[in-house]
């Protein structure tokens, strides 16, 4: 509860909150499927939330909500959860407890830039081979799933790009913020400050 009382994890969920309202503002911004925030969403949580279960469910909470926006956008109605959900869900969850492992208390550019490579890779595997496991366009054998794979092969450009374009601004932003302000900065310590 004291966590509450300071402004990093506000400022963390503002930055968070701005990524999911950039994705439902900007569904199709610039004009590239699969150019989306929430690859670099589910690193930054799990970079920055010193509580794990935060690092997880802020991401996830976003992204659900989003769906929530652009599902009634394009639907006209909403839809809790769409068909194959778990694999994109899990996959940020994922995502966000290897940041959390990974780069909390250890962001830098190299390491960001690597990790936001990394999640595009990540996502595509998982993704596509859920797309394969529960298709009924690709024959559920080892060659329909590399016909899958190639073709979600235009996508993965677009997902590089935009974990490169979104870590730089949520990462970068954040970074530039505990630099401004200096009580948005946990202590250097082997026991990190809770956000």
């Amino acid at each position: 509860m004291k966590d509450l009382l300071t402004p990093r994890p506000w400022v963390l969920l503002a930055f968070a909150l701005l990524a999911v309202l950039g994705r439902v503002a900007l569904p199709h911004w610039p004009h590239l499927p699969n150019f989306a925030p929430l690859d670099s969403l589910a690193l930054f949580g799990g970079a920055y939330f010193a509580r794990r279960h935060w690092a997880v469910l802020v991401p996830l909470l976003g992204v659900w909500l989003s769906d929530l926006v652009l599902n009634y956008q394009y639907l006209g109605h909403v839809e809790l959860f769409y068909s194959g959900f778990y694999w994109q869900y899990g996959t940020y969850a994922l995502l966000a407890l290897l940041a959390h492992a990974g780069l909390r208390g250890r962001v830098s550019a190299g390491r960001v830039a690597g990790a936001g490579l990394g999640a595009a890779a990540v996502f595509f595997l998982i993704s596509n081979f859920g797309v394969w496991l529960g298709s009924t366009t690709y024959p559920q054998t080892g060659a329909g799933l590399l016909t899958c794979y190639a073709a979600g092969l235009p996508f993965i450009t677009h997902s590089l790009l935009s974990n490169l374009f979104y870590c730089m601004v949520l990462f970068g932003g954040f970074e530039l913020a505990q630099r401004r302000f200096p009580v948005l900065a946990y202590a250097r310590s082997p026991r990190l400050a809770r956000a």
